[in-house]
């Protein structure tokens, strides 16, 4: 949910409204399934040109009509269309409690028809920038899926994938803890948020020019799409070197960015 700029005189007053409005604003964000649906896009990052080719798979089984892919549904850090920026550990109880629920399907239809692969491991772990396509140093925690792309579910995103032409993916999500951060020392609760978050910020030149972001902590994870745009460009599909990692691998990743690190056990406290 965006806000309509165009009705504040600048960025203050603005920032006053959602800070007034917040507990109705959060309890907005939390009542629907946040998809792609941006209402606005960023500016593209500039993308390193050895990341748009993708190895072909030695495990595929062509012949079967099946190729094993690893998709990113999301990368966090990342201050996205939604004005959100997703911390480390977000989906961690979703993914623990609910694996077997969470689908691969295509453009949000949460649908049996809609189904693109069958998933073999949904997991949260850390990924190289310039794997994501970043022409940055450093690397951030990724929520990743290994799936079982089928030829049978859909022949047509079977051969897009298989062509190394599906580069975005995005999630289903329900917001369950998410704090707004705002740039204002005028509002101590949220500027404390700001100084706690903002070291995850990946693009935080991006949130520092809007003012405020939310730090979403805790979603529930429903199903990762494969889109056209996401609100998060850092999903592309990828060849990673951390498939199948065991259940535990992921829960002390911490964000690396040119910015300061964050104390992960802070968070998980909070």
């Amino acid at each position: 949910m965006i806000i309509d700029k165009s009705k504040f005189a600048n960025k203050k007053d603005l920032i006053a409204h959602i800070v007034a409005n917040k507990s109705e604003l959060i309890a907005l964000k939390k009542s629907a399934t946040k998809t792609t649906d941006p209402s606005y896009f960023i500016s593209v990052p500039e993308k390193t040109e050895s990341n748009k080719v993708i190895t072909s798979n030695s495990n595929d089984d062509l012949e079967s009509g099946i190729i094993k892919r690893t998709v990113v549904g999301n990368a966090y850090g990342w201050f996205d269309s939604h004005e959100d920026v997703h911390i480390p550990g977000i989906f961690s109880k979703s993914i623990s409690e609910n694996k077997s629920l969470i689908f691969h399907l295509h453009d949000h239809l949460y649908q049996v028809a809609a189904k693109v692969g069958t998933p073999r491991n949904i997991y949260e772990q850390s990924v190289s920038l310039s794997e994501l396509g970043l022409n940055k140093m450093g690397s951030t925690v990724c929520l990743l899926m290994d799936s079982d792309i089928k030829k049978s579910y859909n022949e047509m995103i079977y051969e897009e994938y298989l062509t190394k032409q599906i580069n975005q993916h995005s999630v289903g999500m329900i917001y369950v803890k998410l704090f707004f951060c705002a740039n204002d020392p005028d509002y101590k609760e949220e500027y404390a948020n700001w100084n706690t978050y903002k070291g995850y910020v990946i693009n935080l030149d991006k949130a520092e020019e809007n003012g405020y972001f939310w730090a979403v902590t805790e979603a529930k994870l429903r199903e990762i799409s494969c889109v056209l745009q996401g609100s998060n460009e850092l999903t592309p599909t990828i060849n990673t070197k951390h498939t199948e990692p065991s259940d535990d691998t992921h829960k002390e990743e911490p964000v690396i960015t040119t910015q300061k690190t964050i104390d992960y056990n802070y968070l998980s406290n909070n």
